[in-house]
């Protein structure tokens, strides 16, 4: 509208009408810009707490858990009063390893630091390599195998797993001989088979948990090893 002309009432009512649509315009594409720079900074935060592990499943207990295929998760939990060295400490213990034998046969997961506490998630190739990393025996074979791996398990008393309840008490293997078990001297976790747990070795050390592929070995001693443990799965 040209303000050197005297406008009509019809003009007046035009230009206040493209007024309002200009200024409604404007109002829109200000709340669609503070929308997406919400979206924005949403996104930019969740990135954030993914890269911290905050929304991954972690486990409170050190944990040790052999997958379908093979691969090895141990889940460790630490209560430290020098934590400053220990990732570092790691990953060069893991780079040696990683150097005289296969690169990714050994991975450091994840590594967080809470105070005193640190939570390491570290993933091996297969037991084998967990077993020659860690220094623990850790094997599986079929229990009538068992012997010819060089454990006896003639003098083992199992405890049978039912109905989510432990039964009776097995005075030789012989009954799950087809079955698969593993073989490990470590205590004061818990392990998770790729399966279900149908026995374990007749000691007051193992508990059964509420989970049908996991038990808790817990630790009976600061200074002596631990015994040879079995657990039996299908």
């Amino acid at each position: 509208m040209d303000k050197r002309e005297n406008p009509t009432p019809e003009q007046l009512r035009l230009y206040r009408r493209r007024k309002r649509m200009l200024q409604k315009r404007r109002r829109q594409r200000q709340r669609l810009l503070l929308f997406l720079a919400a979206i924005a900074i949403v996104v930019v935060v969740i990135v954030i707490a993914v890269a911290l592990g905050a929304f991954e499943k972690r486990s409170d207990v050190n944990l040790l858990t052999i997958k379908a295929n093979g691969t090895v998760i141990y889940e460790e939990n630490q209560e430290l009063k020098d934590t400053s060295g220990l990732k570092k400490f790691v990953k060069s213990e893991i780079q040696s390893y990683n150097n005289t034998n296969s690169a990714e046969d050994v991975v450091l997961e994840r590594f967080a630091r809470d105070g005193n506490h640190c939570y390491l998630r570290t993933r091996y190739k297969n037991l084998k390599v967990y077993s020659d990393f860690t220094g623990y025996t850790a094997e599986i074979c079929k229990v009538s195998e068992a012997k010819a791996y060089g454990y006896d398990t003639s003098g083992v008393s199992f405890k049978k797993f039912s109905s989510g309840a432990s039964g009776d008490s097995f005075a030789s293997a012989d009954a799950f001989k087809d079955e698969k078990v593993l073989v490990i001297k470590e205590w004061g976790i818990d392990v998770k088979v790729p399966g279900t747990i149908i026995a374990v070795s007749d000691v007051s050390y193992i508990k059964k948990t509420d989970d049908s592929d996991t038990v808790t070995i817990n630790k009976e001693s600061d200074s002596a090893a631990a015994p040879i443990a079995y657990i039996i799965y299908r």
